[in-house]
């Protein structure tokens, strides 16, 4: 009696250790109203990430941390992309520290805020300083990459010590990584039932530096092999929708099925950027491969972008990084690996980010400038799972982006919503050019609102100062220099029902027009979304109309067109 009493309190006690309920894992998971667009599942529901990173060692510190996370929350983001690097979770071959994860679950938990995970493994930015010291210390079990040094050593200078870069090629190094990736997740799958997490970028920019490709024996040797077959069979089932620039780069060897890495591709960087991209690519997918089968999060890679203005070739920026001009590769050597995204610092954001926007390949920039009309732009027009800005604790509460990001969440279940059903529009205006959209059955000229305005009054003869916004500091002591908000006629709009739309954003305004002909207004107040409801306050008319959507401010309206009985 005595010992089954003892068994059943045990089991009572082990079952009380348990949550009740444990949430639905996070998925990414086709649109039901339209299985072409992928969306991020959170709690059985679509997510929108208002997202920023952490600088890379802030997570290192709970003291650091402590007054940050109540920061960005008072910023309103809903998600932060942090870091977790190897060295800290096995200083020692085969023991593990999970407790800078762990205080980092319980400080998001208390903020509400969930996290996608970065882990800084083997690589981070093509170099490989966040690998543990006993893994750096032995080389011969751990070789290094080997550059010929043609090219100038970026990111550098005299007399600087090295850093190092582990090889790729390194089956010793590809199991270490494993066993330590696959750890992480076993943990995770205890200590966060709820999914606080909701994804994990494995290693970060991932590539090659100096060089096209790694000259190490073990590359060498891999080199001179046959290109598996793996990466053939894949290429020639997909060949009508291959990248341009790698069927471009097959078709010059006549697209041949069989060969050496030089018979198949060529000799020169392209050729060495497609070896470099399979055995990254093959690399991460031995990191994940048991993990996944853990704990299935969405795992993603990230891109250093390349080629980009002062970095023609691979090497120039990392070789084999998950750019789009390799993605092919990249799907056919790691299967696990959901999607890639980019970092974008280039100026030329809309292009950067068209090309990681393609079939099967979901949209989020963990990595970006504070530029607020860029998250509105990938938002709308690319149904981006999200947006993150770089540095996030740089900037503070009341800023551009905390504005807009108070205005996207109220509205996360229109937008994801919206994104399903081809019901939104993205606005960013980089000149006076007006914009021509079309949305629910309505043609719409976007236009810049105070140039529009200046406009309109000169042609009367009311000459006016220029009007502009006014560029504001978004960021404070940051260690990178100073960011300004963006002065750009920026937002989104969004059909709600027949002839009503929202419009969210600053300083631009849209002329509806139906079957050639315009339309008019019945109705526009200002407001914001409550709980997924829209909770109206003023009713504009006269003046107003004049600047529905203010300079230096964000905000949200809501337009009823004018129904007429004809």
């Amino acid at each position: 009696m005595f010992k089954r009493t003892a068994a059943l309190l045990a089991t009572a006690l082990s079952l009380h250790s348990l949550p009740l309920s444990a949430a639905p894992l996070p998925v990414l998971a086709p649109s039901s109203a339209n299985s072409d667009v992928k969306q991020l599942h959170v709690d059985g529901r679509p997510f929108l990430m208002l997202a920023g990173e952490l600088h890379n060692s802030s997570a290192s510190s709970d003291a650091y941390m402590a007054p940050i996370w109540p920061k960005l929350k008072a910023m309103h983001l809903n998600t932060v992309v942090t870091t977790l690097s190897w060295e800290m979770v096995e200083p020692r071959e085969g023991e593990y520290d999970f407790r800078s994860l762990d205080s980092q679950l319980v400080a998001a938990r208390d903020n509400d805020l969930r996290l996608v995970l970065i882990w800084f493994g083997s690589f981070k930015n093509a170099r490989s300083t966040y690998a543990p010291g006993w893994i750096r210390a032995d080389r011969a079990r751990f070789p290094r990459a080997v550059i010929e040094p043609v090219k100038p050593q970026r990111f550098t200078y005299a007399g600087a010590m090295p850093n190092p870069v582990l090889s790729p090629f390194s089956p010793a190094l590809q199991e270490a990584e494993r066993k330590a990736f696959t750890a992480l997740l076993r943990h995770l799958k205890k200590a966060d039932p709820d999914h606080t997490v909701i994804m994990i970028q494995v290693d970060n920019e991932i590539g090659l530096l100096g060089d096209s490709r790694d000259r190490s024996p073990l590359a060498q040797r891999q080199w001179e092999q046959p290109v598996p077959s793996q990466l053939m069979d894949y290429l020639a089932r997909h060949r009508d929708r291959l990248r341009p620039e790698l069927a471009a780069l097959w078709g010059r060897q006549q697209f041949r099925r069989q060969g050496s890495w030089a018979q198949v591709f060529g000799t020169d960087w392209q050729a060495h950027e497609v070896f470099m991209a399979w055995a990254y690519g093959r690399f991460i997918d031995a990191v994940v491969r048991d993990a996944a089968q853990e704990l299935p999060l969405p795992l993603y890679v990230n891109a250093w972008l390349g080629p980009q203005p002062g970095q023609p070739e691979a090497g120039d920026y990392p070789s084999g990084g998950p750019v789009p001009r390799v993605a092919d590769v990249w799907k056919a050597a790691a299967p696990p690996i959901a999607f890639m995204a980019p970092d974008i610092y280039i100026d030329d954001f809309k292009g950067a980010l068209a090309g990681f926007d393609r079939p099967g390949n979901p949209v989020f920039i963990p990595e970006a400038r504070f530029q607020t009309g860029n998250a509105f732009w990938a938002v709308g027009r690319h149904k981006a799972l999200g947006f993150s800005v770089f540095g996030i604790e740089d900037g503070f509460p009341g800023n551009q982006l905390s504005q807009a990001y108070d205005a996207l969440g109220a509205m996360g279940a229109v937008i994801t919503t919206a994104q399903a059903n081809n019901g939104i529009r993205a606005v960013l205006l980089d000149d006076a050019t007006p914009v021509k959209e079309s949305l629910a059955g309505y043609d719409l000229l976007l236009r810049g609102t105070a140039a529009t305005t200046a406009k309109m009054l000169l042609d009367a003869g009311i000459p006016i100062p220029p009007q502009a916004a006014t560029p504001v500091a978004e960021t404070v002591n940051s260690s990178h220099g100073p960011s300004f908000s963006d002065t750009r006629p920026f937002g989104i709009v969004v059909a709600g029902k027949q002839g009503e739309f929202f419009l969210v954003g600053h300083d631009f305004t849209s002329d509806f027009s139906r079957n050639g002909k315009p339309v008019e207004i019945d109705v526009v107040e200002e407001g914001k979304f409550v709980a997924g409801s829209w909770v109206p306050g003023r009713r504009l008319n006269g003046d107003e109309r004049l600047s529905l959507l203010p300079l230096n401010k964000i905000t949200t309206i809501r337009m009823q067109l004018l129904q007429t009985v004809d």
